[in-house]
């Protein structure tokens, strides 16, 4: 703390930005704590009560399974293929499940769960220290809290199996440590909020959006000297940084199979409109936040008025950015995700923009604007708890789904926490890999609502059972982990996420392979196509992984990338071949991907050979609908 004296005649000294405030008298303190310590006991309780997992919360059990096996960070044995969207999120998984000895299903309910508890709890405590003033006399009102904790899937993204939690918590934690720089002038501080932002894109890709925010807020406050910000800049980057180079030679590309499978990169701002507007007119959300915003101007006036005698220039511009960052930060996240054109899920891909966005103001120092703000905001919110619901049930009209409503009801458990739940529950789900079954040793399984077979598979490969269903997360915890388990979307089969995308649909459902490619990759060549599936396309398809016997072109590339054994020379040829290999795809057409690959009419006389005639036998009966 800096030590002044005051001559006589001169007012209190200005205050420094290296001093922290003091505590407030006792009845504000204990008012604020209450305030601070609410808005966690809330996400606890109502978290706890609505506490399930999707199936794509599923989809991190298999890997984790993987590695715990000795298989490495794989979805399936022998094929490198990267289905976990968090990977922060995988490891903690992994971490937890080798410590405490849990099923990794319900641990990651009750891990999220907690991840959530404590972010909210960070979150609140960080607006306390920045709106307590030196007088110590406001007391607090939750403003964005109840914004946010009247929304009921910030209720069920508490848990899920997914990384919501861990992003909340990213998110508090980053803000907590930015809120406490300009008061604790020991470097630490500094580097640990340089290495936590850096984990950003770990917790999740997009995430690099904010984590750039708060490094650039860490440089704007700290204003390190040369060599400081190089060294923080080396400690933001440096675990980022690693991985990327591990994803891009183990791998062999830039990015998670998901987000290459749902273009990430690709524009639908119209899909993305709709898909905010499913969030915003199901809660009349525009209110709330323009009530919130009134506040917000109120609480933020008197802080960020120009610098002067009693305002030091840094006070003024620390307290400028720690107010602006979460608030840019978290509108151009909210772009990005209208940008790309939502998520099939309702409301999960906006909520960590909202709370960015509304961070600054979860708490609020009463005053005659905050009070009756604060009055509209509770009533609000006490509709929206209890009246107000997405007007579907299941899945919406444009795609989106009210998915912890549609889970619950399918499986016909309230709180579906178990992988039990999903395996015995699934409606459609293949009744054949829920246990051993003799009679489906060394096949093919592929149930969907457009095709389902039963067939041997090529007498080279090792699994004992590939199973082919569209809920990844349901077929990855049901089929062994010495099996492969594979989905038409993409998400965790590298031949399907590089298909070319052709029409848009409803999100993360837009490419589904063509079943050609799974029977030209995983059948035996000699059995007979099943009926429905044109064995010419089988016979093109399986010509195209290898352009026939000159063994080349690009689809083998692509696999051998994947399934070649790791060396550093397979390392080496993955890593310089990722961008391109990010960018490649190719058609669903078999016949059309033999022209682009091979520059090859498979249709000419002589080139395929002569494929086996169906056989009715293979198609034992047809399947209901699978789960989205």
């Amino acid at each position: 703390m800096t030590s002044t004296t005051t001559l006589p005649g001169q007012g209190p000294p200005p205050t420094d930005p290296a001093d922290p405030p003091p505590e407030p008298p006792r009845p504000a303190a204990r008012w604020n704590v209450a305030m601070v310590l609410l808005p966690a006991v809330f996400v606890a309780v109502l978290g706890g009560r609505r506490s399930w997992l999707c199936d794509d919360g599923l989809i991190f059990i298999r890997p984790v399974r993987q590695i715990l096996a000795g298989r490495g960070p794989v979805f399936n044995p022998g094929e490198r293929a990267e289905a976990a969207t968090s990977t922060l999120w995988q490891w903690l998984l992994v971490a937890g499940t080798r410590l405490t000895g849990q099923d990794p299903a319900p641990l990651a309910v009750r891990l999220g769960l907690l991840c959530s508890v404590i972010g909210w709890f960070l979150a609140a405590d960080a607006c306390r220290r920045l709106h307590v003033t030196r007088s110590g006399s406001a007391f607090l009102l939750p403003c964005g809290a109840l914004v946010l904790l009247a929304l009921p899937p910030v209720w069920d993204f508490a848990t899920s199996g997914l990384e919501t939690g861990l992003t909340t918590l990213w998110t508090a934690g980053c803000w907590w440590l930015l809120v406490r720089l300009p008061h604790t002038p020991r470097a630490r501080t500094a580097y640990a909020l340089a290495l936590l932002a850096g984990l950003g894109p770990l917790v999740r890709p997009d995430l690099a959006v904010a984590a750039l925010g708060f490094l650039i807020a860490l440089a704007l406050t700290h204003r390190p000297r040369p060599g400081r910000a190089l060294a923080l800049l080396g400690t933001a980057g440096a675990l980022p940084l690693a991985y990327e180079i591990f994803r891009m030679g183990y791998y062999g590309v830039l990015l998670p199979l998901p987000a290459i499978t749902k273009e990430a990169s690709a524009a639908d701002w119209a899909r993305g409109w709709a898909y905010a507007r499913d969030l915003t007119d199901a809660y009349h959300l525009w209110l709330p936040l323009l009530v919130a915003a009134t506040a917000a101007v109120g609480a933020a006036a008197g802080r960020l008025r120009p610098a002067g005698p009693d305002r030091p220039a840094a006070a003024v511009r620390s307290r400028r950015v720690l107010y602006a960052t979460p608030v840019l930060s978290g509108l151009v996240m909210l772009l990005y995700v209208v940008r790309v054109g939502g998520d099939f899920m309702h409301a999960r891909m906006l909520l960590p923009g909202l709370f960015l966005l509304l961070l600054p103001i979860l708490l609020v120092p009463a005053s005659r604007l905050a009070v009756p703000a604060v009055g509209a905001l509770l009533a609000w919110s006490l509709l929206t708890a209890v009246v107000f619901r997405v007007p579907y049930a299941g899945i919406g009209p444009r795609g989106i789904a009210d998915e912890r409503g549609f889970y619950t009801s399918a499986l016909g458990v309230a709180n579906p926490v178990t992988a039990d739940a999903f395996v015995n529950g699934s409606p459609g789900f293949p009744t054949m890999i829920r246990g051993p079954h003799p009679a489906y040793r060394h096949t093919l399984v592929d149930r969907s609502t457009t095709h389902s077979f039963v067939v041997p598979l090529r007498p080279d490969l090792h699994a004992p059972i590939v199973v082919m269903w569209s809920s990844l997360g349901t077929n990855g915890v049901a089929t062994p982990t010495t099996g492969i388990a594979i989905d038409d979307l993409g998400l965790a089969y590298p031949l399907g996420a590089h298909i070319r995308l052709t029409t848009r649909g409803r999100p993360g459902h837009e490419k589904r392979i063509d079943p050609a490619w799974v029977l030209a990759e995983y059948a035996d060549p000699a059995a007979p196509a099943p009926p429905g599936i044109d064995p010419i396309r089988i016979a093109a398809a399986r010509y195209t992984l290898t352009c026939g016997p000159t063994d080349r072109g690009r689809l083998k590339e692509l696999r051998d990338s994947v399934h070649a054994p790791m060396s550093w020379r397979r390392f080496t040829a993955n890593l310089i071949g990722a961008l391109d290999r990010t960018a490649f795809r190719f058609p669903n057409d078999p016949i059309a991907a033999a022209r682009q690959i091979c520059g090859v009419d498979v249709l000419k006389p002589g080139v395929l050979p002569t494929a086996p005639a169906p056989d009715p036998a293979l198609d034992p009966a047809p399947a209901p609908d699978p789960l989205p």
